[in-house]
């Protein structure tokens, strides 16, 4: 039965990895919903990849409530690997922006392919920022060494890139 379970979580990854090169549009939309706690609207990203040069690649998700409506939570994620996320930078057309942890640890999941994942408090004027430029690249720091992809560099873009440009859409 592990055999098989195994089986199944590597035709799984050996599947999104054929996918990460169709298409950099496709990707989940947004989850709209209200929270339980105080009404607050919220906005779900899951996390896409960025444009991946590797088996081991990095990605972004996003959520938003509007309690906080200049804030957000900017999801780094590593795919394809369990391993502590502990630093992030963005290079946005040039200017190095290290990312500031909202939380003290990585989160993992495993449940289809490996992914580790820290969440980072920005304004959402970062995302907008990364949205509207010609070339932004993200490295992701973890205790064998970094992992850099390209969110948007010219004419290469991502999953992750498009992604964010629905989340903005769906906030409004």
């Amino acid at each position: 039965m592990g055999n098989i379970l195994k089986m199944n979580k590597l035709i799984a990854g050996i599947f999104l990895v054929f996918l990460s090169g169709c298409a950099n549009t496709i990707g989940t939309a947004p989850q709209e919903g209200y929270s339980g706690f105080d009404d607050a609207r919220i906005v779900n990203l899951p996390p896409h990849g960025n444009a991946c040069t590797g088996w081991v690649c990095t990605g972004l998700g996003a959520q938003w409530s509007d309690e906080h409506p200049d804030q957000a939570l900017l999801i780094v994620t590593v795919f394809n690997d369990t391993t502590a996320v502990t630093g992030a930078l963005l290079n946005i057309d040039g200017e190095k922006i290290r990312l500031d942890p909202s939380q003290a640890s990585t989160s993992f999941d495993s449940e289809v392919i490996a992914t580790s994942s820290k969440a980072y408090l920005v304004p959402l004027s970062l995302i907008r920022r990364i949205v509207d430029a010609k070339r932004v690249w993200m490295r992701v720091e973890t205790p064998s060494g970094t992992i850099e992809d390209a969110i948007i560099d010219g004419s290469t873009d991502s999953k992750s890139y498009h992604a964010l440009k629905r989340f903005l859409a769906a906030i409004g």
